[in-house]
This record gives C-alpha cells, structure tokens and sequence, in this order.
C-alpha cells in the first residue's frame, strides 16, 4: 500500500488553510454542544412541556453547524477553482438511466443501514446504558417531528457532500492512497457523532463505510445523500404520516 503525503494539496480541491479551517470547526463540534446547551433535551423527560423546547434548540444547533461546515467546504471549492459544486455531486441526471439507478442504489444502500442498525442494537443494545437520555432525542410530537426532519435532511445532503465530496478529496491527495483516505475520512465522521455515546459509534462506523463505497463506486454524491437523508429521517417520516 503506498501513501505519499503531499501537506500542500497541490492538487487539491481547496487550499490547506482551508482544508484546516473546516477540520477545526469539525474538532470543535463537542465545545458547540456543550456551550450551547444543546444536549440538554437528553436530561428533560420526553413528556415535559419545556421537552419541545429544548428538543427544538437541539435540532438548530446541529443544522446551523451542519451548513457553516458547508459553507466553509463550498468556499474552499470555489476559491480552488479545480472542481465545481456539480462535479464533485456529480450530478449527472441527464438521462432516465442515471436517475433510476441512483434512485435504485440509494434504496439498496437505505436497506443496508437499515440491517446495520438493527444488528447493531440487537448485538450492542445489552451494554448501551443511555437508554432512557437517548430517547429524549426522539421526537415526540408534529412540530418536534418536523424540526428533525430538517435536520436529517440537512444532514443527508452536508454530511455527504463535506465527508464523502470535500474531505475524502483531501485526504486522497494528501495521502495518494484512497483506502487510506477513506478511513481517514470515515474516522472523521464517526467522531463527530461522539456525542450519541461510545457504543453507538460502531453502526456509525459501519454506516460511514458503506455511503464511502457507493460514492466511490458511482462516482457520485447523489445515492448517498437519498438514503443517509431518508434513513435519518425515517422516524419523522413515519411519525408524520401517522398524525397528518
């Protein structure tokens, strides 16, 4: 396996400062929780009033967060002028072909984290003691439901585009390896959902390797972001469609 460190992105697709700008801001994403007060829905119980209030602050956090990080990664882009905002997507629904097969790969990907993450809280649930907190985080009622979905939808589209696009880009050439790029990438992911509790990152994990190998292998965005949007989504999804 060769990997060759290349610290100036000389074909990156965004400069160093900015590559580090971004990777800091991310760094920092458990300060924002904290100095926010955003995790504090987990310690009101799911049927108090001040529940949809906190519940609701939760959701702006993580959305503002989640497209400063876009803003930061679009900048860089347009700044490099070696790839546009479609290319690195790579929107290409120019034809009924392309779009039935993302359509169809994205609902492939969707079922795999769907045995993901039920594997995982059959095999991992005994040694999961958050239980009780985490369900805090579950929406409890329309307005709860649809602040969610924003956000799952939010981070459908920004994860992928700043993970999967800009970062794994990055890491390529900073390391010449794309293995090793995209581990690196997927650890970066997966630390940034630190806050969901240790056990909980393994299916995190999981999930980051799968939308990494569907985006390299359609050389596309557009799968993953479908399916990561719609599975983050999902209990919203339902909640709605049950009481609308």
């Amino acid at each position: 396996m060769n990997v060759h460190v290349d610290w100036r992105l000389r074909r990156g697709i965004a400069s160093p400062t900015n590559f580090a700008v971004l990777l800091a801001v991310l760094l920092f994403f458990p300060l924002v929780l904290r100095w926010t007060g955003a995790l504090s829905v987990g310690e009101i119980n799911p049927q108090s009033p001040q529940h949809t209030r906190a519940f609701l602050k939760f959701c702006f956090v993580l959305t503002a967060f989640l497209w400063v990080c876009f803003a930061i990664a679009l900048v860089g882009i347009r700044r490099g002028g070696k790839m546009t905002f479609q290319e690195l997507v790579g929107a290409k629904w120019s034809r009924w072909q392309t779009i039935t097969g993302d359509l169809s790969v994205a609902l492939a990907t969707l079922a795999a984290m769907a045995v993901i993450g039920n594997l995982s809280n059959a095999v991992l649930g005994p040694f999961q003691h958050d239980s009780a907190a985490f369900r805090s985080f579950v929406a409890q009622n329309t307005v709860e439901s649809l602040a969610f979905l924003g956000l799952a939808l939010t981070a459908g589209f920004v994860e992928e585009f700043v993970f999967r696009g800009y970062i794994q880009r990055q890491c390529q050439v900073l390391c010449g390896n794309t293995i090793v790029a995209s581990l690196l990438q997927v650890i970066i992911f997966t630390q940034g959902h630190l806050y969901q509790g240790w056990i909980r990152l393994v299916p995190v994990f999981l999930i980051g390797v799968v939308v990494t190998i569907v985006a390299l292998w359609r050389k596309s965005l557009i799968p993953g972001m479908i399916a990561h949007g719609f599975g983050d989504g999902l209990v919203a999804f339902l909640f709605l469609a049950k009481h609308l």
